[in-house]
């Protein structure tokens, strides 16, 4: 399959975030104090607002280039899944969205703090600190909703949202699902699972599923992996292999990123930090509109 069609209004991409919401993510990542629940968070937002700033083309409103969906999963205190769309206020309910509400519609605007070095006027940098718009779409439910993590049953309600979104969509760039999870899933065995959602496919190829696995274990880095030679553990193994081969054309956005993306490798990333999770989730969302189309679909 080809992966090379180009995303525009005529042909719209889909991004799926699938955030797993278990007791476990309050824990803190790599060996230190920060919550894993506080880094996907973090990443989540801050990709919104690069996803919108793509497709802002000085227009009143971002051009709707990506429907966005984000989906929680975790179980109640006896262990019933729960699977659920995250968005709130006026998108409340719904497992996708366009970019226009989505840029209608944070959850709150918060004003936060940023160094930057200037010009001093004498040949020099100097550090400054910015007051800063911060959209925020999504937060990390209260500890008292946070139990299991029943991936399979994650992986199957997205098959269902993806499948409806393809229906839609049949000749569009496939949808891409991102799985931010510690690692061990509550009911049952997810690889089936997976199989089934990386076996939907548009015209374009077939779903590409990633997994970003977010660990306790005081352990280097690795992103886009072509072997599970350097991942420490076996949830972090069971992910990779539930990962998508990288597409030829997503190994290429990667490498333009800084992100090493070696032949073969899977999407996926283990104990990444906020920025680094970031550059990931970037990777294939690059919108180039067709210069055949007339210029009201561009």
């Amino acid at each position: 399959m080809p992966y090379d069609m180009q995303i525009d209004r005529a042909n719209p991409g889909c991004i799926v975030f699938l955030v797993d919401l278990s007791n476990s993510m309050l824990d803190g990542i790599a060996g230190t104090q920060r919550a894993k629940m506080d880094t996907v968070s973090t990443a989540i937002n801050r990709f919104f607002q690069e996803l919108i700033t793509s497709c802002e083309k000085g227009e009143e409103k971002p051009r709707n280039y990506f429907d966005v969906g984000l989906i929680g999963y975790t179980t109640d205190s006896n262990g019933v899944a729960i699977v659920r769309p995250l968005f709130q206020t006026a998108l409340t309910g719904r497992d996708l969205v366009s970019i226009s509400e989505l840029y209608d519609h944070p959850l709150e605007i918060e004003q936060r703090r940023k160094k930057e070095f200037v010009d001093d006027g004498a040949g020099g940098l100097t550090e400054v600190e910015k007051q800063i718009a911060f959209p925020v779409w999504f937060r990390s439910p209260a500890p008292t909703e946070m139990f299991g993590t029943p991936m399979c049953t994650a992986l199957g309600y997205c098959k269902q949202v993806v499948q409806a979104w393809i229906d839609a969509h049949p000749n569009s760039f496939p949808p891409m699902v991102i799985n931010l999870s510690d690692g061990e899933s509550t009911d049952g065995i997810p690889v089936p699972f997976a199989e089934d959602l990386k076996g939907l496919a548009t015209a374009d190829g077939n779903v590409l599923l990633f997994n970003c696995h977010l660990s306790g274990r005081d352990a280097q880095p690795v992103f886009l992996p072509a072997t599970d030679s350097m991942l420490p553990d076996e949830y972090a193994r069971d992910l990779f292999g539930m990962s998508s081969n990288l597409p030829d054309k997503l190994r290429h956005m990667a490498e333009v990123k800084g992100i090493a993306a070696p032949t073969g490798c899977k999407a996926m990333a283990f104990n990444a930090d906020a920025v680094s999770l970031l550059k990931l989730l970037n990777v294939g969302t690059q919108v180039v509109a067709a210069a055949t189309l007339p210029p009201h679909l561009r």
